[in-house]
């Protein structure tokens, strides 16, 4: 992994996940100057001069071929280009994130999250406090910062749920986890009666657009451990079955 913190218009929050503030140019030119601090999260720090690598950048559950290349003058810049379809869907973002805000001016960022060393997995985002309470821990990206107690600004996306879809899943599969069957009521009493957390078994930003919910298959009541260890990797949610499998594999070495 390489450095993380902020590079011009980009800042590497962690090891696939990189935010780049957009300018006119990324939308005119359909593409993006690549700081040299910030080449190891394109893999492309051992590019010559010259040299062209494809990569596949996905939008809105869509592949879309785009390139990184270094140019063969003494500059050495690299740069980040792709083809004029993705332009067009960026070029609307632009004309809708203008409409909303109602400013002829001004740009949104957009998230690049790496799925594999030539794919990554684009969204544009909103800039949202870090004191903001309706943001789920979940689903935020973890910045870190030796000093606390300093207000941060994070970038995430918020997605809306049904109060009712939660109800029904705890109605449907109770308040007993899961996954390792931790019941909240038999360890904290009165204050843990009724407590249990419900998860997605589908994550939300992997949709476009709404979704119809089945809270007896697309919603799982969890403990705050087993929840937290299903999302432990980013690039990979557990599913109920998997993390089972792994504390019966814990247990028979224990």
């Amino acid at each position: 992994m390489g450095e993380t913190g902020k590079f011009y218009s980009w800042e590497i929050v962690n090891d696939i996940t990189a935010i780049k503030n957009c300018d006119k140019s990324f939308f005119q030119h359909r593409g993006s100057g690549v700081p040299i601090e910030i080449r190891w999260f394109f893999d492309s720090e051992n590019m010559q001069n010259g040299e062209q690598r494809p990569l596949i950048l996905i939008y809105k559950n869509n592949e879309y071929k785009a390139h990184i290349e270094m140019e063969s003058s003494q500059l050495s810049r690299t740069r980040m280009f792709w083809k004029a379809d993705l332009k067009k869907e960026f070029d609307e973002v632009l004309k809708d994130y203008r409409l909303k805000s109602g400013k002829e001016s001004g740009y949104p960022a957009i998230k690049f999250t790496k799925i594999s060393s030539d794919t990554y997995k684009v969204e544009f985002i909103k800039i949202d406090s870090l004191n903001d309470e309706n943001i789920n821990p979940l689903e935020t990206i973890e910045i870190e910062n030796r000093v606390e107690g300093k207000l941060k600004k994070i970038y995430t996306t918020k997605y809306e749920r049904s109060p009712q879809n939660r109800k029904k899943a705890i109605q449907i599969h109770g308040t007993r986890c899961m996954v390792c069957d931790f019941d909240f009521e038999e360890v904290y009493g009165e204050l843990g009666k009724d407590f249990i957390e419900v998860h997605h078994t589908k994550p939300l930003y992997s949709f476009d657009g709404e979704i119809i919910i089945n809270p007896e298959e697309d919603l799982v009541c969890l403990c705050s451990n087993c929840h937290r260890m299903i999302h432990r990797k980013r690039d990979k949610i557990l599913s109920v079955e998997e993390l089972k499998d792994i504390i019966e594999s814990q247990s028979i070495f224990a």
